[in-house]
């Protein structure tokens, strides 16, 4: 088994159990642009990611991020995803490897 089959099958198995205990929450994602259809993917929302600026003085900020699972969709900067009733859209993507990819989100609607 490669490393990358290896992380996407440790992924989907420790979303499922975190799932089963209320660490990850189903969602439904929609890809940018008129007519894109939801789709049902599994994710891990952080509401205290810290993000620091690129300036001369950064400074921390508070964001909340999206861990998706690779396997079950490919998020696009503008997409949308409504997670436990509540709607955000995908900003900036924060980290991206062979089974998960984060991304910064902000409240949408």
């Amino acid at each position: 088994m490669s490393q990358k089959a290896f992380l996407r099958a440790f992924d989907q198995a420790a979303i499922g159990s975190f799932m089963a205990a209320g660490m990850a929450d189903a969602a439904q994602y929609t890809a940018p642009g008129v007519g894109a259809v939801p789709v049902s993917c599994g994710v891990m929302v952080d509401r205290g990611t810290q993000v620091w600026g690129d300036d001369a003085s950064p400074v921390a900020l508070g964001e909340i991020s999206i861990a998706f699972q690779r396997s079950q969709v490919t998020p696009e900067r503008g997409g949308t995803v409504v997670v436990d009733g509540d709607t955000y859209r995908l900003t900036d993507k924060l980290r991206d490897d062979a089974s998960l990819v984060r991304w910064l989100v902000v409240p949408h609607g």
